[in-house]
């Protein structure tokens, strides 16, 4: 009896030992990358991100602190914690984009007037918060809390990984009411060179490299990958594209210090130089204390836009070699006023056979992005019309160029935050690859 007493406790000492030997592996496991899918919303032409596959959030660079909207339903967690104002988290939150700029100071303290919630706190740090999709901002509460995101080896999805203390914000609906962003999107994955945005703040946690990297799926049929830290990049059929990036350096715009902005040298098509006022590709100073000029990245512009006596430089080019090519002309089809007959254009692997269009960028060697027809003309009219995917800027934009998804979808984009440089793979199709090609399957 005595002899299998003394058993079991063997039993039980062995299993107790080999559980906490699995428990020190797993709090022990440090990534080198962590992975978020990407989805498009045809509706809405948004990008989000799913993240740790609780919270989807709209992939925004511009904005600088990740937020939620904590209201509907209410927020709860064990381990969240108030970020009070003047405190180490609150003097990061200080953020300078193209919708806000506190200009270098910390977030004041908020002051609660309704019962105490997520969003209303005493003494609470308060900063601006912003939706890029519809250029607008609001204040907010800061917390941080613990949350989960998948890891990869660059290959497949890899355990979930615990981020604790992370810094978010606690918002109401108002940023994503009204069909602004995608059904289900409840927050903000705030992707600028911010110290407190995501990939700054992810790669401070777990040690990883200061950079991320994402790549557009061109359907809603089909998710894209979002990296965060140094990893292989692997696409079906095991394709591995990390050696394969084309570098430009990342400027700084100090009137909008968290923004990715790079240098545009030239646009050619088809190997013509357009003769344009390169003056207007340089960043420099309106006269009254903000910047204008230069171009800029963003992740919630659908397409290209363009100073308007550059756009009609490229229209007029693009149109010319197009015509050249026995391509027709087609009559405008809104918001495009470049269009042509699809049937009178041939298909290839990279898109319709179209000019070519070259951006010539900064960087040693001379640095050139090719944009190929998958990038450079859309279809329309039950693809019976093709159109230049580029549009005249804005009213109220004051960059050159607004580099939009539609050109970067299918690409690889990377943003090293730590060497301050913008790495690119035009475009995945020359390899018979798509950014709906990761294996999101655990192995």
């Amino acid at each position: 009896m005595a002899s299998s007493t003394a058993q079991q406790l063997l039993r039980l000492l062995l299993l107790s030992a080999f559980a906490f030997c699995i428990a020190a592996a797993a709090t022990s496991f440090r990534p080198k990358a962590l992975l978020s899918p990407i989805s498009f919303d045809a509706s809405t032409s948004l990008y989000s991100i799913s993240l740790g596959n609780k919270y989807s959030l709209l992939l925004d660079l511009e904005n600088s602190v990740f937020w939620i909207d904590c209201v509907h339903p209410p927020y709860s967690s064990s381990t969240m914690s108030l970020a009070r104002c003047h405190g180490a988290v609150c003097n990061m939150a200080s953020v300078c984009n193209s919708l806000i700029c506190d200009g270098g100071g910390a977030p004041g303290c908020a002051t609660c007037f309704g019962p105490p919630s997520p969003v209303c706190q005493n003494s609470s740090c308060s900063p601006s918060i912003s939706n890029s999709a519809i250029s607008t901002s609001t204040v907010s509460t800061l917390w941080t809390d613990t949350f989960s995101v998948l890891s990869t080896d660059g290959r497949n999805p890899g355990p979930i990984v615990d981020v604790p203390k992370l810094p978010f914000a606690c918002a109401d609906d108002l940023l994503i009411t009204n069909n602004s962003v995608p059904a289900g999107v409840v927050g903000d994955a705030a992707l600028s060179r911010a110290k407190i945005a995501l990939p700054s703040q992810l790669a401070a946690k777990l040690s990883l490299k200061r950079k991320f990297t994402y790549c557009l799926p061109s359907t809603s049929s089909g998710k894209g990958v979002l990296f965060f830290g140094d990893s292989p990049i692997v696409f079906l059929p095991s394709i591995d594209f990390s050696n394969n990036f084309k570098y430009t350096p990342l400027l700084t715009d100090p009137s909008q210090p968290d923004s990715y902005m790079i240098g545009i040298t030239g646009i050619s098509v088809n190997g013509v130089k357009l003769k344009i006022d390169s003056d207007l590709l340089k960043i420099k100073n309106d006269g009254t204390g903000s910047t204008i000029g230069g171009t800029i990245i963003t992740s919630t512009e659908r397409y290209t836009q363009l100073e308007s006596s550059i756009y009609d430089a490229l229209a007029r080019e693009f149109k010319a070699a197009a015509n050249a090519r026995g391509i027709k002309d087609a009559p405008a089809v809104s918001p495009f006023d470049t269009c042509f007959d699809a049937s009178t254009a041939s298909s290839t692997r990279i898109g319709y056979n179209v000019p070519e269009i070259d951006l010539s960028l900064k960087g040693s060697g001379g640095v050139v992005w090719p944009i190929f027809g998958a990038n450079s003309v859309v279809s329309v009219q039950d693809d019976k019309v093709i159109c230049l995917a580029f549009l005249r800027r804005k009213q109220y934009e004051t960059r050159a160029v607004v580099i939009g998804t539609f050109q970067q979808q299918d690409a690889l984009m990377q943003f090293d935050l730590a060497t301050s440089r913008l790495g690119f793979v035009p475009t995945l199709l020359g390899r018979m690859a798509t950014c709906s090609n990761f294996n999101f399957t655990s192995v």
